[in-house]
């Protein structure tokens, strides 16, 4: 059965058929296992130094779900442009979005450029809100073994006043060492960890140059 989805009205949906019918990844990847495994995406970096300067902003990142398979629980793969499948035996703990956002939470926190930052949702205050999109999060298997490529837009708004003070695309790839699902895991998880790097500078720049509103 093809391991390629083609032009299909909701990729999320799709993703779970193919999963359940067990219909994916015939050689790509190789993979061996009979049995389901999941997979964490890592922050692969070292440890942040601390921020020379506090701004004493308070941050909430907000992760906005996408339809899309690359942010699904299916770990996603593609041998060609605008076609997504999804490995069979393989799926993520988290949902890219939702774990990218909390990466992000980690990274700024242990920053301590800001006040406070907190996921959304958790009944943390904050002045600003970055909402975290996720455009591609996929094994690209044109050629094997492949390469992992991470792709999120990242919008900065103030909450006092609801102006978006920042809009910006990041991306980042990284080599596959082995065309299976632990090596695009593993790849993934690398790809992620520069994103992560472009988006704590790029954070921290933009709630510098936010003006707070008067307090009254």
């Amino acid at each position: 059965m093809k391991s390629l989805l083609r032009g299909v009205g909701s990729p999320l949906l799709a993703a779970v058929a193919l999963l359940g019918a067990g219909c994916v990844t015939v050689d790509i990847g190789k993979d061996t296992a009979t049995q389901p495994a999941q997979f964490r995406i890592l922050d692969t970096a070292a440890a942040p130094l601390p921020a020379a300067q506090h701004n004493g902003r308070q941050l909430v990142i907000a992760p906005q779900a996408s339809p899309s398979i690359d942010d699904s629980f299916a770990l996603a793969f593609s041998r060609a442009p605008n076609q997504r499948a999804a490995y069979q035996f393989a799926t993520w703990t988290d949902r890219p979005s939702n774990r990218l956002g909390q990466l992000l939470v980690d990274r700024l926190s242990a920053r301590r450029a800001f006040a406070s930052v907190a996921l959304a949702g958790r009944g943390v205050a904050g002045d600003l809100q970055l909402n975290l999109f996720v455009d591609d999060f996929l094994h690209d298997a044109a050629t094997s073994p492949g390469t992992a490529r991470v792709e999120v837009t990242a919008e900065m708004v103030d909450r006092g006043t609801r102006r978006l003070v920042a809009r910006q695309r990041f991306s980042a790839t990284a080599p596959v060492a082995e065309a299976n699902s632990a090596g695009a895991a593993a790849a993934l998880s690398a790809a992620s960890s520069r994103v992560l790097d472009q988006l704590v500078v790029w954070a921290e720049a933009n709630a510098t140059a936010v003006v707070p509103a008067p307090t009254r």
